[in-house]
């Protein structure tokens, strides 16, 4: 094992609901089903978010399917509200990166709807949101990328010695694959670029002692020698780094800085949510729309006249909710 990598589950959840969750597109129908602070996730959003998740019939749909989808707008939407307290606006840098994101997976499957469509646009909005959130991070954190290859010997002897065969002029990439007994030396022990973060202590400490693009002198580590050759180490600005693309920017953000993301997640539903009552209550200590009933049922999803954005509806025998106006 070459590196210390921190499990990031806000990553993953933001990238496994990818897709799931609506916005306010402009609709025929501007009911409001939820809102957060000003966001509003329209009637006519939710019906293009159940079709594009494979519903047959929206006018009537199982109050915990539509409290799931609910649920995953507020998510999201949370998360750009409280970008957007920090100053960053979810913008056309973000939204075209998501765009070049679900044109490729609509190559490889067509199932994944084009941008153009209702529900594409949807998508295209959430998918922006892992690019925002980097984006706030690198505004208000220091972020910093070390690219380097390495390889990895079991002795001093030995790394003094392939530093001398690269001060005689030999390829890394070439020693690396011939004496590394690391995972990477097949690859030459190219590392790419990544957080600091991501590497032993030990690791850290002698690549930066390089000042710069260079050799280090022989590292010891948990692993054994490491020599490494440092590209580049030091702060990162998207669309200005030799190395990683604007994607890759975003990746490395969010699976080195935890500690921020964590902080960003007690704060995320601190904010105005509601939701209308035909589909249950938000609670913000789960991050959930909660039904309050243990029954199955239906909840019609036509348009129904709200009182403070909390809804009544009528409960019949069979347990489902009757929203008709």
């Amino acid at each position: 094992m070459e590196t210390n990598r921190p499990r990031r589950l806000l990553l993953l959840v933001l990238l496994a609901t990818l897709g799931l969750a609506g916005a306010a597109c402009g609709s025929a129908d501007d009911s409001t089903v939820a809102s957060v602070g000003s966001a509003t996730l329209s009637q006519a959003d939710l019906e293009a978010i159940l079709e594009g998740n494979d519903v047959e019939d929206t006018s009537t749909v199982s109050r915990e399917v539509a409290a799931r989808h609910i649920s995953e707008w507020i998510l999201f939407e949370s998360w750009i509200g409280l970008a957007a307290e920090g100053g960053t606006e979810i913008d056309g840098l973000h939204l075209d990166l998501a765009r070049r994101e679900q044109e490729a997976a609509r190559a490889q499957d067509p199932a994944v709807p084009a941008v153009g469509t209702a529900y594409g646009r949807i998508m295209q909005r959430y998918r922006a949101v892992p690019h925002l959130i980097a984006d706030h991070i690198l505004a208000t954190a220091d972020v910093t990328a070390l690219c380097s290859s390495h390889l990895l010997v079991e002795t001093e002897t030995e790394a003094a010695e392939a530093i001398a065969r690269l001060d005689d002029g030999e390829d890394f990439a070439a020693l690396a694959a011939e004496v590394s007994v690391g995972p990477s030396g097949p690859s030459g022990g190219d590392l790419g670029c990544v957080a600091p973060a991501t590497f032993v202590p030990e690791f850290v400490e002698g690549a930066a002692a390089v000042g710069g693009a260079g050799i280090s002198a022989p590292v010891q580590s948990q692993f054994g020698w490491h020599v490494i050759a440092v590209r580049s180490f030091g702060p990162v600005v998207r669309g200005e780094h030799a190395e990683l693309t604007p994607d890759q920017v975003t990746a490395l953000v969010l699976s080195g800085h935890g500690a921020e993301l964590e902080g960003m997640e007690a704060r995320l539903f601190d904010r105005d949510i509601s939701v209308d009552a035909r589909f249950g209550v938000f609670d913000p200590a789960v991050g959930q729309v909660t039904t309050g009933t243990a029954e199955t049922g239906t909840a019609e999803t036509g348009t129904a006249e709200t009182e403070s954005g909390s809804g009544s509806g009528s409960e019949s025998e069979s347990g489902s909710v009757d929203a008709e106006s």
